[in-house]
């Protein structure tokens, strides 16, 4: 199943619309790179996570799910926004959000 979507994905590379649509079933169903940062009620980054190959999902709702390496389910409700990192650039895609990647700590994001 999963080699019909790369198929897929690989045979409507250049419709830009299609190339969305094959990043996110690829990041589904392979696995991507991450930046996710839950926010607290003022806008403060409080969370913060920089996830190496793993497959974050939403639900209805916008509530964010993923498993960790060691089988633990995270799953996140409230005000959270994510980036899929391209490549292993995780400073630029954590600017997106408004945060410093290096300051991404497995969750724990400062206070300023």
């Amino acid at each position: 199943m999963k080699k019909r979507y790369l198929l897929l994905c690989v045979l409507l590379a250049g419709c830009a619309g299609w190339q969305k649509e094959c990043t996110q079933i690829g990041a589904k169903n392979f696995g991507a790179n991450w930046i996710v940062v839950q926010f607290d009620q003022s806008g403060r980054p409080f969370h913060c996570w920089k996830l190496r190959g793993v497959s974050v999902t939403s639900e209805q709702g916008g509530n964010v799910d993923w498993q960790t390496s060691d089988g633990h389910l995270v799953h996140l409700t409230g005000w959270e926004n994510r980036v899929q990192v391209r490549g292993s650039d995780f400073e630029s895609a954590a600017k997106l959000v408004g945060v410093d990647a290096n300051l991404c700590n497995n969750g724990i994001y400062p206070a300023r």
